[in-house]
């Protein structure tokens, strides 16, 4: 069969006009594709950066926060949108074998958080403080300490206390640690504190609130503590000033007044609290920052003693 060459004409340029209609869509979806992947990479960016705000805090000095209401501090970030992961860690004690926890945040630089007889570890995510270590740079651990009612603490002495704090930390694998500890919880953390090896390099600092069991020590065990100490004390809180006025004789130690408060300061006046509380975590761990990572992941070294507590009530 012999084509016309019209006909032969007319097939040539319907192929020819098909491919150039190909290539005109590769142009426009690959330009749709660059588009959206530039702003994908704006908001991967924009996100980023607002993850990355606390951690920015580090290399000001001065910083002021600007917190309103009772809670967060970045009007950016919606509080609510901040995950907080909740669960149970199981330990050897099979009285108090699991043991609740609430984390949140993220990084190297880990804050512990235990509570007083009054409360529990659901507080710290009430107040904010959870949210607002998040929105610092932090991880955050909130965690229940094992008490019963308004009963005293069941870890009796400070040996029980020691090694029920230490097993939490290694279960939950932290390292280069804050501990904040107020009221009946510094019946662990005060004996936990006093077996630190001063070459230690697990424990950062500690933040003390109206702790109780300071009267089982001698004044001069705290002169000898060299861990960076917040000591924190509601103005009205008449009954805990001794143990406060002993507190600040810890050489690293700085105080933080909270006015109108009492026994409870850190619940009552949240703002204020996390002012002084972000203030001197960014001393601790801009002064921390020199040591070698790998080293903040020892094991601390602790030796057991066989003091007992004063069994008193908060």
């Amino acid at each position: 069969m012999i084509v016309q060459p019209s006909a032969f004409k007319l097939v040539l340029f319907g192929i020819f006009a098909c491919g150039v209609g190909i290539v005109l869509l590769n142009v426009v979806s690959y330009g749709k594709r660059q588009g959206d992947y530039e702003l994908s990479n704006k908001e991967t960016a924009m996100d980023a950066s607002n993850r990355r705000s606390g951690e920015s805090s580090f290399n000001k000095t001065n910083s002021k926060l600007n917190i309103k209401s009772r809670t967060f501090t970045d009007k950016k970030i919606d509080p609510s949108k901040i995950l907080i992961r909740n669960y149970k860690i199981v330990l050897d004690d099979e009285k108090n074998g699991n043991v609740v926890v609430h984390e949140s945040g993220g990084g190297d630089n880990h804050i512990l958080l235990l509570h007083g007889r009054k409360y529990s570890s659901e507080i710290w995510a009430k107040i904010g403080t959870l949210q607002n270590l998040t929105l610092w740079g932090y991880r955050a651990y909130a965690i229940d300490i094992p008490h019963s009612g308004n009963d005293s603490l069941p870890v009796t002495g400070d040996k029980a206390a020691v090694q029920w704090l230490t097993r939490v930390i290694r279960k939950l694998h932290l390292s280069n640690l804050v501990i904040i500890s107020p009221s009946m919880s510094g019946r662990l953390t005060l004996p936990y504190m006093f077996q630190l090896k001063k070459q230690q390099k697990l424990i950062r600092g500690f933040v003390y609130i109206s702790p109780v069991g300071t009267k089982q020590y001698q004044a001069s065990d705290f002169t000898q503590v060299k861990i960076p100490t917040l000591v924190v004390h509601g103005e009205k809180d008449t009954e805990f000033l001794p143990a406060f006025e002993t507190l600040k004789t810890i050489p690293t130690s700085e105080s933080l007044l909270i006015k109108n408060a009492s026994h409870n300061s850190y619940y009552e006046k949240p703002q204020e609290f996390h002012q002084g509380l972000r203030r001197f975590l960014d001393k601790v761990y801009q002064s921390s920052n020199k040591i070698s990572p790998k080293s903040l992941k020892e094991k601390p070294l602790l030796r057991n003693t066989t003091k007992l507590y004063n069994k008193r009530k908060q």
